[in-house]
């Protein structure tokens, strides 16, 4: 029965089968479906014919008198049986899209939930690596040549770049004469081969230090 109305009323307001499916943005097949009884439109899809053909869900899904000349002889009982079939069908679909909706929620939450804990990794190891990376050596050389004193403090990270270094202008001036050093181990011991060859001492302390 909604296939004979949808035929009925799309006649009546000049519709052909192909300008029908171009107003409901589907083919001309699935509107030739529908009319033949092969599938019926869902619930979104019924509302929208009923809103072009400009008649109610009720209509479409009622029972619309034919022409003299397409009238078919029907019992009322029949009519009524088919009504129920086509809103068993509109319910099912509306039920499967209900479901489809719990599904596409739940793998939502699913989602977030597997961000937030990925998120809360990283916030951890982003911690666990600045901690790391505050781990410092600080190294103090006393050096002697001649009876004079001088005293360099270099502090460096873990992979030996140099964050800071100061003391003496001695050694900044003569020793290292003026160069820059990135790595600690290389200016210790530019700093101690100095010494040596001019029968001079270093001697070298550590301490770790913790930096944020």
């Amino acid at each position: 029965m909604l296939g004979d109305n949808i035929r009925i009323l799309r006649k009546e307001k000049g519709f052909t089968q192909e300008t029908f499916a171009q107003q409901l943005n589907v083919v001309r097949q699935t509107v030739s479906k529908w009319e033949k009884g092969a599938s019926v439109p869902d619930a979104e899809m019924l509302s929208t014919i009923s809103e072009v053909l400009e008649v109610p869900v009720s209509t479409l899904l009622g029972s619309i008198p034919e022409p003299e000349t397409e009238k078919k002889s029907s019992e009322e009982g029949q009519g009524l049986e088919e009504i129920a079939k086509q809103l068993a069908v509109l319910n099912g679909q509306l039920a499967n899209k209900a479901v489809r909706r719990k599904k596409i929620f739940r793998g939502i939450l699913l989602f977030l939930a597997a961000t937030f804990v990925l998120y809360v990794a990283a916030v951890i190891l982003f911690k666990t690596e600045r901690k790391r990376d505050a781990e410092y050596t600080r190294s103090t050389l006393i050096c002697e040549l001649e009876g004079k004193q001088y005293s360099y403090d270099i502090v460096y990270d873990q992979n030996f770049r140099i964050c800071e270094m100061g003391g003496d202008s001695y050694i900044n001036d003569t020793v290292l004469a003026g160069q820059s050093y990135d790595d600690a181990n290389v200016m210790i011991s530019q700093i101690k081969l100095f010494f040596d060859d001019r029968g001079g001492t270093v001697s070298v302390t550590e301490k770790q230090e913790q930096r944020q």
